[in-house]
């Protein structure tokens, strides 16, 4: 069966109708989204692009943001149409621009795994209608999708045994979100699996250090750009910050405290993380339980990525409702390609869904509500996703 697209016009016609209604579909749901203003836009958004449109280069410094210069530099890009466009709209066309990135690069995954050209056109097509990915560019007006877009990149560097641009890709990532971080277990089951050296590690400073010179030339010092995300972790001081996840639960009911919860927390995560790394490393080398034979490169990487991209925001303590974006976009990749976890992903979707109307105040008043109600759902995907890794079960492919 040939898997392109060299098809008689009958044959074409229905996967030029699904793109059709893809298309239709994001032009019309973001045009709907567009016009509406968050919380996040009102008292963060739009008051960092008035001081980058009435400084110009000198506000590339950031003092006054907590997100970190790199993109305080793309709002400064977006700032060049102030007063030709609302800086309601060029403030989320930062979002939205790297919302297609991510749509090409996750189209070419799919396509690289099944080489299958209307599948890989459908998946990128579909993209940017993902409910939470919609809801946080077109609606929030939320950068996420540009760190997440990165890790895709180096998803696929991954895949492609490029190791070297795994981690440039990874750095580069890590240097607009510290929740790259969440990356980083997929990136020790490569290192552990010689197939990335460990010099590479070197790369992350040096990305880091090239991508904060414009800030450092507009003024702000060294010690200051390279503390951001310590700073950041201090900000808020609550175990759970509106996240589906299992803190929510801890919180409303105050079963421990602050100290308690982070030690416990973080303790979880690791022990859970390096977990999946070694039942990873396993299943691709011989055969367990009821396994006959190891599991494939694709379906290990699949799989790990998706599983510690989940689970570390499920264990951590101090997780806001956005921090399982990234787990978001790789489950919807791995139901793409894996069937058995589209239960998995959709229960993602809703959970993530029902914590960001929370936030915007379509659900309730309350923050607690949703949030327990979205830790239930992320407990079946985290359920679903980690299962085959951690039990004998056969090879997915």
């Amino acid at each position: 069966m040939t898997n392109d697209l060299t098809y008689p016009d009958v044959a074409r016609r229905p996967v030029f109708i699904t793109l059709s209604i893809l298309i239709f579909g994001t032009i019309v749901s973001y045009a709907l989204l567009l016009p509406l203003q968050s919380a996040d836009i009102n008292e963060f958004l739009l008051p960092w692009f008035k001081v980058i449109d009435e400084r110009g280069f000198a506000a590339m410094s950031g003092e006054y943001a907590n997100y970190t210069p790199p993109y305080l530099y793309l709002l400064g890009i977006a700032s060049l149409l102030s007063g030709i466009i609302a800086p309601i709209y060029l403030i989320k066309s930062v979002g939205i621009v790297f919302t297609l990135f991510g749509a090409l690069i996750f189209s070419r995954i799919v396509f690289d795994i099944t080489h299958n050209k209307r599948r890989a056109l459908i998946a990128g097509f579909a993209f940017p209608l993902i409910p939470s990915v919609a809801i946080n560019a077109a609606w929030w007006g939320q950068c996420d999708a540009i760190y997440t877009s990165f890790l895709l990149c180096a998803f696929l560097a991954s895949l492609r045994k490029k190791p070297f641009l795994v981690m440039v890709f990874f750095s580069v990532a890590f240097s607009f979100k510290a929740q790259a971080i969440f990356f980083s277990p997929f990136l020790l089951f490569l290192l552990l699996n010689k197939e990335m050296p460990w010099k590479y590690l070197g790369i992350i400073p040096v990305v880091y250090a090239v991508l904060m010179l414009p800030a450092w030339l507009a003024g702000r010092g060294v010690v200051e750009l390279a503390t951001i995300y310590l700073n950041q972790g201090n900000y808020y001081r609550s175990l759970s910050m509106n996240s589906p996840n299992l803190w929510a639960v801890v919180t409303q009911f105050d079963l421990l405290s602050y100290r308690a919860g982070l030690v416990f927390g973080i303790a979880a995560a690791v022990v859970g993380n390096l977990w999946l790394i070694v039942k990873a490393g396993v299943k691709s080398k011989t055969g367990t339980g009821t396994d006959s034979e190891p599991w494939s490169r694709t379906s290990i990487y699949l799989v790990l990525a998706g599983a510690t991209l989940l689970l570390s925001p499920y264990l951590l303590p101090k997780m806001h409702d956005r921090y399982f974006f990234p787990a978001d976009v790789f489950l919807i990749l791995l139901a793409a390609l894996r069937s058995r976890f589209v239960i998995a992903a959709g229960a993602m979707q809703a959970a993530s869904v029902i914590v960001a109307l929370g936030f915007l105040g379509l659900i309730s008043r309350s923050y607690a509500i949703p949030s327990m109600a979205g830790a239930l759902l992320t407990t079946i995907a985290v359920i679903v996703v980690c299962r085959p890794l951690l039990s004998g079960a056969r090879p997915l492919d």
